[in-house]
């Protein structure tokens, strides 16, 4: 199990939209995630369609303990959004628990032990998404104390900026007395690249993080308001939106960083692609398509499955190996890959489709 901060200590930066979504991404590609909402204002729960304060359990009663009387467990708390995902309820009553515990001895570690408990780890969860609150009390101190990794939404803003260095004082802080410090995460959210100001702040934050910067980069997409409003994750409200490839492309590229989570059970890895066939084949949350070109500076794929914009392929060994998931469903798709700018078919699928202007397009039927 691996339990995820998504902090920031400035507001309007994307926190919950990501939590919510990029959990519902993970959910969407089999992986079974809980998302604790840790924000007084309950943003996860009420953008997930539950009103916390007409239920009898939540996240406050779990960390509070049962000091005051019996203890909550978390079954009590849990509720189910959809297959494979779940939240832990939050509202108001939860800033309580800043006063509540500041004086306790343990009260850092509060989620932590809960999450380390054998009740939770009969739950068996893959990940847990922990929305933090805008500033740098208890409960994100509980956060990061319980954290493998933390997120951190950077929207193309000054003050973002001014607080990206200030969440980074804290993790630095955190990690000098943790055994194992948090590992790192950086992503770009509400971003318009139509703007120059909004290209700058990509080029400080790639700057400042370098490879921890995911590639994955969250667009500015009313669509995201509308789920959000309709009480629904944009998995539910609407797959086929690029808010939902946006959220897609970034829960593949975490998992990517694991790649083995991402192959079918009898693939050994991605090095055993080395030694079989290319050409496109079906992985855990869509289509793997995939070319050799070793001495390519860049490769990018486009086609039928996303309006012909291109998208960038990683490069994945010294010998040349490009892969890029795409999720597609059942259909009919052209596609080509662009390798340093040149338009080229899939050298390793034989199938071809010729196209309107007289030339020919790599063709995929999936059934």
């Amino acid at each position: 199990m691996r339990v995820i901060a998504i902090a920031n200590q400035k507001g309007g930066c994307g926190k919950t939209t990501t939590s919510i979504n990029f959990a519902a991404c993970l959910a969407h590609l089999g992986k079974r995630v809980l998302i604790v909402d840790l924000d007084p204002q309950g943003h996860s729960t009420c953008g997930l369609g539950i009103h916390a304060e007409k239920l009898s359990w939540t996240i406050y009663d779990l960390l509070k303990g049962g000091g005051h009387g019996r203890q909550t467990s978390w079954p009590e708390v849990l509720r189910e959004i959809s297959p494979n995902l779940y939240v832990t309820p939050s509202y108001s009553i939860l800033s309580a628990l800043e006063e509540e515990l500041v004086y306790q001895p343990d009260c850092f570690k509060r989620l932590k032990h809960e999450l380390e408990g054998e009740s939770f780890s009969e739950l068996k969860f893959h990940y847990v998404i922990l929305d933090c609150p805008p500033n740098l009390g208890v409960l994100t101190f509980n956060a990061l104390e319980a954290a493998d990794e933390i997120f951190i939404p950077i929207e193309p803003s000054f003050f973002s900026l001014h607080g990206l260095g200030k969440i980074s004082e804290t993790v630095q802080a955190v990690n000098q007395r943790r055994p194992i410090p948090l590992e790192l995460h950086a992503l770009l959210t509400i971003f318009d690249s139509r703007t120059r100001f909004a290209r700058e702040v990509y080029d400080e934050v790639k700057t400042h993080f370098k490879s921890r910067l995911f590639r994955a980069i969250i667009h500015e997409s009313v669509l995201l308001k509308e789920a959000a409003s309709a009480g629904e994750s944009i998995v539910q409200y609407a797959m086929d939106s690029p808010p939902f490839r946006d959220y897609f492309n970034l829960a593949v590229e975490y998992l990517e960083r694991e790649w083995n989570r991402l192959l079918p059970e009898e693939e050994l890895g991605w090095e055993n692609l080395l030694l079989n066939r290319y050409g496109p084949r079906r992985v855990i949350g869509g289509i793997l398509f995939q070319i050799i070109s070793k001495n390519a500076r860049t490769v990018e794929i486009a086609g039928d499955f996303n309006h012909w914009i291109p998208e960038s392929l990683v490069k994945r060994s010294e010998d040349g190996l490009w892969q890029k998931v795409i999720p597609i469903q059942r259909g009919s798709y052209r596609y080509k890959f662009i390798v340093d700018g040149e338009w080229q078919m899939d050298p390793e699928y034989p199938v071809q489709k010729q196209n309107d202007f007289g030339t020919y397009d790599s063709y995929l039927e999936l059934v």
